[in-house]
């Protein structure tokens, strides 16, 4: 059984990594966290492994704590390579519009981790996007798919356990 706790660490709504008031910027610490980072019906934490030891420091989130990068086209299909080290074929991550026109983006098994994408990641996902009637469209090999609007909640608090 892993060891629970308040870890302190805030995600402000402008994406920054908050300790104690201080920004985490060291950007290995930051990749370490993001790839760590699991959601469940608490909340969202990150796992910490030691040998047999493990603990799960739950975080409070008003923004998204990882981003997309890059799109990249494959022969297979659009590749969403995000900051934690990782890249998720589409299928597996997901795609949202936000309400104010933006674009959101999820792993299918942690639907409490939120990505936003960067400039240049939307602008790589601009050139499958089609915008009619007020929807926006994602087109792919022929096959033409709206974009569904994002009407969960942002903000993670933490696990009532903690407040």
């Amino acid at each position: 059984m892993p060891r629970i706790f308040d870890s302190e660490i805030y995600i402000s709504p402008n994406d920054e990594w908050i300790f104690r008031g201080n920004k985490i910027d060291k950007e290995e610490i930051l990749q370490y966290f993001r790839n760590n980072l699991h959601g469940n019906q608490k909340g969202v934490y990150i796992e910490n492994k030691f040998g047999e030891l493990s603990e799960h420091g739950y975080i409070r989130i008003d923004g998204c704590p990882c981003h997309v990068l890059h799109v990249e086209k494959t022969p297979e299909g659009l590749v969403f390579h995000t900051d934690d080290g990782r890249s998720y074929p589409f299928g597996e991550f997901e795609i949202y519009e936000t309400g104010d026109g933006g674009l959101l983006g999820q792993r299918s098994e942690e639907e409490k981790v939120k990505f936003r994408f960067t400039w240049n990641a939307a602008s790589e996902l601009s050139l499958f996007l089609e915008e009619e009637g007020g929807s926006t469209f994602l087109e792919w090999k022929g096959v033409k798919m709206e974009v569904p609007k994002y009407l969960g909640e942002m903000v993670v608090p933490l696990p009532t356990d903690f407040s």
